[in-house]
């Protein structure tokens, strides 16, 4: 009777602990959830806030070693690997020289290293095929051409802004052409492919494909045709594209597949577009729109 008895009292306390350890996991449980909350409630209200700017930037990997360019690498790695090969060769037995391995892997090593020496050249090459494909002033593809003006006006940190971000667009996105234009409805920046003139010439200077592009977006806005006032615009195929009438707009090359435009709030409007249709993803134009709100501050800033 007594041993049945201290038997219940320690399963009773057992199942005591048991229920405070539950107890303390879900409390545990509920104040992380509740933290979660919170910061999630705080995040919110910073980008509702607009408390936060939003900032960029693009990270390439360099050495930073004056005069050695980077593009070079594979070729250092490739000479490296010989004299390795060569040390190892020099290094080994007659017996294993004899035994016919080490000249396989020689072998494979001596075409690894030509490949690493070879690749920097090649890679030059295609870089510079594509480059006189868009060069500045070149005729593209029918009536395009390749440009890059910024407006002369703007002030030194407008102009790094634009040229940064225009910049972003065209090598981190399938975009082949990119604009923006400021509160006044005026081109800050246009880059990459774009209409040429109607009679084939190539501008004068950068302020008058500035000026007929400007001029173009003024037609285009004040045309029935032109693109509403949503913040933000997206015609994926050339069908949506014909269907709005925006292959009327006289800055748009012709071989445009699909155009995003991003408005912000203080009038400001980047227009990107691409050969490809479908270019551009969700991900691409809610980056889109977060440069638009960017360079629309740089040039209202700067206008003020």
């Amino acid at each position: 009777s007594s041993s049945f008895a201290a038997a219940a009292a320690a399963a009773a306390r057992g199942c005591r602990s048991s229920a405070r350890q539950r107890h303390a996991r879900a409390h545990a449980r509920l104040e992380n959830d509740t933290q979660i909350r919170h910061q999630r409630r705080r995040t919110r209200a910073r980008a509702t806030n607009g408390e936060d700017e939003d900032e960029f930037a693009i990270f390439r990997f360099t050495l930073g070693i004056p005069g050695f360019d980077d593009e070079d690498i594979p070729r250092a790695v490739g000479v490296l690997g010989a004299v390795g090969l060569c040390a190892n060769h020099a290094a080994a037995s007659a017996s294993v020289i004899a035994s016919g391995a080490l000249e396989r892997s020689e072998t494979i090593g001596v075409g690894l290293c030509i490949a690493c020496m070879l690749a920097p050249e090649l890679g030059r090459r295609l870089k510079g095929a594509k480059g006189r494909e868009k060069a500045i002033g070149e005729d593209v593809d029918g009536g395009a051409s390749a440009v890059f003006a910024l407006g002369e006006d703007e002030s030194s940190s407008v102009k790094e802004d634009c040229a940064w971000a225009t910049y972003a667009i065209l090598t981190n996105t399938v975009a082949t052409g990119v604009m923006f234009v400021n509160a006044r409805g005026e081109v800050s920046v246009v880059r990459g492919t774009a209409r040429g003139r109607d009679d084939g010439g190539v501008d004068a200077s950068k302020s008058e494909t500035l000026r007929r592009v400007t001029l173009a977006w003024t037609q285009a806005t004040a045309a029935s045709s032109a693109p509403t006032s949503p913040p933000s615009e997206y015609f994926p195929t050339r069908w949506d594209i014909d269907r709005v009438g925006a292959n009327t707009w006289a800055f748009l090359p012709p071989a445009a597949e699909a155009i995003a435009v991003e408005r912000a709030p203080a009038g400001g409007a980047l227009l990107v577009w691409s050969d490809a249709a479908r270019a551009f993803s969700r991900k691409d134009r809610a980056w889109f729109a977060a440069l638009a709100r960017k360079l629309d501050a740089s040039t209202s800033s700067s206008m003020a």
